[in-house]
C-alpha cells in the first residue's frame, strides 16, 4: 500500500502531463501537469469519451496508433490534435505505453518539438514577413539586376507588383546624375565591402525622383553572390530641414531689418532736422539780405545763389523723407512676435508691399491700382505684407524687362462675398501652363532655375492666408497673363460707440519749461534741442545712468524726451525706477522709439501710458507733446 500510494503521489505531482486512458477510450486519470496543458479542468475530463477531444481529422491515425497497441508491453509516439476549452485545437506529442494487463493506456503528454527544418522553415517565414512589411525599402541585386524588391521599395517607385522589377537592370531606378556613385558602390559591396549610409536619388517610374538615404551590404542569395539595399526615402526629412532653414533666414531677415532700420533712424532724425533748420536759416538770411543787400544788376546775385541752395536741400529733404518711409515699410519684416490679428485696411500693406516691390516693377511693367471702398479686414498687417510682396515680385519676373509701357501689373481691391474683402493681382505676363497649375501652391515647387528659387513662397502665401481664415486661388493662360485672387475675412463688428471729435492739436504753449532730452546720439539730442527752440532751457545727457544719477540729485524737469533703446540702463529701465520713486515725473516722460523693437519693447510701449515719439522727429508733433505736458505740469 505504501508503494501504491508513493506511486499516485508521484503521478499527481509530476511535472509532465500524465494521463490514464481506458481500452474502451475513456478518461480514467490525469495528473494537474495534463490539466494545465490542454486547459481542462479533471473534473471535466474524468470519464469522459476520449474521442470527443480529438480533431476530427486526427482520429483515424489515433484509432490506428492505439490498435497497434492493444497486445501487453506495446508502446508508440505520435502528434494529434486536442480541442480546448476555448474550442481552439492544440497540437500535442503523445508517448503511450499499454499497460501489463492490456486493460488500460499510460500517457505521458507534451508540446511537440520542431524539428530542425521546421524551426528553419518557420524562421524563414518570419523573416520574410519582417522584410515584407518593413517600413524601409529593401531590395536585393545580383549582376546588377534584381531578384527581390519589398513593397515598400515598390510603392516608393510606383510599381504595382515585384514581378514589373525582377530582372531589369538596377540602373533604371538610379538617378542619371548619381549614376557613377552608385556603380562604384556596386563594385564595392560585390567585393564584399560595405557600401556605406550615403544620399541617393531615386528614379520613379513616372520620371519623378526623391532622395534616399541607402546602404548595401554583400550576401549570399539563393546560392549567388548579391548585395541587400536597404533605403530610406528622406524627402519629407529634407523638406522640414529647408522649411526650418528658410525659416531661420526669415528670422535674421527680420532681424537686421530691425536692425538696420534702428540704424538708419538715428543719423536720419539728425539730418532732416539740419535740413530744416538749415531750410530755416537760409530763408532768414535771404530776409536780411533783402534788407541789406540790394539785389540787381552790378550787384551780387545773391537771391539766384540762395534759390538754388534752397532747391538743393528741398531735393535733399525729399530723399532724406524716401529713405524715411523705406525704414519705415522695414517694420513690417522686422515684426518677430506672434501672429497678431486685429482690424487692418487692407490698402496699407498692400501700399508697404507696391513700395518694396518698386524696384522690380519698374523696368518691366506699368502699376495699376484699382482700389474700392472696402471693410477693415481681420488679419495681420505684416504677414500680408509678406504675402503681397511674394505676389507682386513674382508677377514682375513673369514679365521680360525693356518693355514696360507694353506690360501691366495690376493691383485691384474690392468688396467680395459674405462681406470679405478681394484683392487681385495681374499680370500681362507669359502665363503659367495648364500641366503646373495645380502644383503651384506645392511646398518646394518651382519653374525657376536652379538657385534662383526654392518653391516656397507660394506655398508660405497659402499657409498664412489660409490661416488667416482667407483663400488664395490663381487663374492664367498662357499667352495672356495671370490673376492671384486674396480673398479676406472681414474684421468683426464692434458695438457703435458715439466717437467725439478730435479737437485740433493745440498751438504750441507759451509757457517756458525745463526740458531734459536723453539719447545716447548727441547729434540726435542736439537736433532735438534745436526743434523745441531757445524758449525752453534744454539740458542734454548721453545715457540713463546720468539721467538716473541727476533725479537722485534731486533735479527735477517739467518735460523728458527719453530713448527707450539705450546701452546700459535703458529708458524703460529708467522709467521704472522714476515711476516708484517720482509718479508724477515719471508722467512727464516723453519716450523717443528708433523703430527697433524687442517683445519687451513692445509689451511696455503697450503698457505705459506715456506720450511716443518716433525717429525722425515730426516737428509739429514734438511742440504739440512737449505742450500738452508743460500745460498738465
Amino acid at each position: 500500500m505504501l508503494i501504491e500510494h508513493w506511486a499516485h503521489r508521484f503521478f499527481e505531482l509530476a511535472p509532465e502531463a500524465l494521463v490514464v486512458l481506458s481500452v474502451d477510450g475513456q478518461i480514467r486519470q490525469a495528473n494537474a501537469a495534463w490539466c494545465r496543458l490542454v486547459g481542462w479542468p479533471l473534473e471535466a475530463t474524468r470519464h469522459s469519451a476520449f474521442r470527443d477531444f480529438v480533431h476530427p481529422e486526427d482520429l483515424p491515425l489515433v484509432d490506428a496508433q492505439l490498435k497497434a497497441l492493444a497486445g501487453p508491453g506495446g508502446h508508440s509516439d505520435f502528434t494529434f490534435r486536442w480541442r480546448g476549452q476555448d474550442g481552439t485545437w492544440k497540437p500535442f506529442f503523445w508517448a503511450v505505453a499499454a499497460a501489463p494487463d492490456a486493460d488500460e493506456f499510460y500517457c505521458a503528454v507534451r508540446l511537440p518539438t520542431p524539428t530542425v527544418e521546421q524551426a528553419l522553415q518557420r524562421s524563414e517565414q518570419n523573416f520574410r514577413r519582417l522584410i515584407d512589411t518593413a517600413p524601409e525599402g529593401i531590395f536585393v541585386h545580383s549582376n546588377s539586376r534584381f531578384v527581390y524588391a519589398n513593397p515598400t521599395l515598390l510603392k516608393a517607385l510606383g510599381y504595382d507588383d515585384a514581378s514589373e522589377l525582377i530582372g531589369q537592370p538596377i540602373w533604371s531606378i538610379v538617378h542619371p546624375d548619381d549614376l557613377d556613385v552608385v556603380r562604384q558602390r556596386v563594385r564595392d559591396a560585390v567585393s564584399g565591402e560595405l557600401a556605406p549610409l550615403k544620399e541617393i536619388r531615386y528614379l520613379r517610374r513616372d520620371g519623378t525622383w526623391y532622395d534616399a538615404e541607402s546602404v548595401g551590404l554583400p550576401v549570399e542569395f539563393d546560392g549567388e553572390k548579391s548585395v541587400v539595399v536597404m533605403s530610406r526615402d528622406v524627402t519629407e526629412r529634407k523638406r522640414a530641414q529647408t522649411q526650418l532653414l528658410q525659416n531661420d533666414r526669415m528670422v535674421l531677415a527680420g532681424t537686421l531689418a530691425a536692425g538696420v532700420g534702428h540704424e538708419i533712424n538715428n543719423p536720419l532724425t539728425y539730418v532732416m532736422a539740419n535740413l530744416d533748420s538749415a531750410m530755416e536759416a537760409l530763408a532768414r538770411l535771404g530776409g536780411a539780405l533783402s534788407e541789406a543787400v540790394p539785389d540787381g544788376p552790378g550787384t551780387v546775385a545773391w537771391s539766384t545763389t540762395l534759390r538754388e541752395t534752397e532747391g538743393l536741400l528741398k531735393e535733399a529733404q525729399e530723399g532724406a523723407s524716401r529713405v524715411r518711409n523705406i525704414v519705415r515699410d522695414l517694420r513690417f519684416i522686422s515684426r518677430q512676435d506672434e501672429e497678431r490679428l486685429e482690424a487692418v485696411d487692407v490698402r496699407e500693406p498692400l501700399d508697404f508691399s507696391i513700395n518694396m516691390a518698386s524696384s522690380a516693377l519698374r523696368h518691366r511693367a506699368r502699376l495699376i491700382k484699382q482700389y474700392e471702398p472696402v471693410p477693415l479686414i481681420h488679419a495681420d498687417a505684416s504677414r500680408l505684407g509678406q504675402v503681397f510682396l511674394n505676389l507682386l515680385v513674382n508677377a514682375a519676373q513673369a514679365i521680360p524687362e525693356g518693355n514696360s509701357e507694353a506690360h501691366h501689373v495690376t493691383v485691384r481691391v474690392h468688396p467680395a462675398p459674405a462681406g470679405c474683402v478681394a484683392v487681385e493681382v495681374t499680370d500681362s505676363g507669359g502665363g503659367i501652363p495648364a500641366n503646373v497649375l495645380p502644383r503651384i501652391f506645392d511646398p518646394f515647387f518651382t519653374t525657376k532655375p536652379v538657385g534662383q528659387g526654392t518653391g516656397l513662397g507660394l506655398a508660405i502665401c497659402h499657409s498664412l492666408i489660409r490661416n488667416l481664415g482667407g483663400d488664395i486661388t490663381v487663374q492664367s493662360e498662357v499667352g495672356r497673363g495671370t490673376t492671384f485672387t486674396v480673398i479676406l475675412p472681414p474684421a468683426p463688428e464692434k458695438p457703435v460707440v458715439a466717437t467725439p471729435v478730435a479737437p485740433a492739436p493745440a498751438p504750441p504753449t507759451e509757457r517756458k519749461g525745463q526740458v531734459l532730452v536723453i539719447d545716447d546720439e548727441p547729434p540726435v539730442g542736439r537736433s532735438l534741442a534745436r526743434i523745441i527752440g531757445p524758449r525752453h532751457q534744454v539740458t542734454l545727457m548721453g545715457s540713463g545712468e546720468e539721467a538716473l544719477a541727476a533725479f537722485s540729485a534731486g533735479k527735477s524737469y517739467d518735460a523728458v524726451f527719453c530713448d527707450l533703446m539705450m546701452p546700459g540702463l535703458s529708458g524703460m529701465d529708467l522709467y521704472e525706477k522714476i515711476r516708484v520713486s517720482s509718479p508724477e515725473l515719471s508722467r512727464r516722460f516723453i519716450f523717443i522709439t528708433g523703430g527697433s523693437y524687442t517683445a519687451r519693447a513692445r509689451q511696455f510701449l503697450e503698457g505705459v501710458p506715456n506720450r511716443q515719439l518716433e525717429k525722425p522727429f515730426d516737428v509739429q508733433l514734438i511742440h504739440q507733446f512737449l505742450g500738452e505736458v508743460l500745460d498738465t505740469h
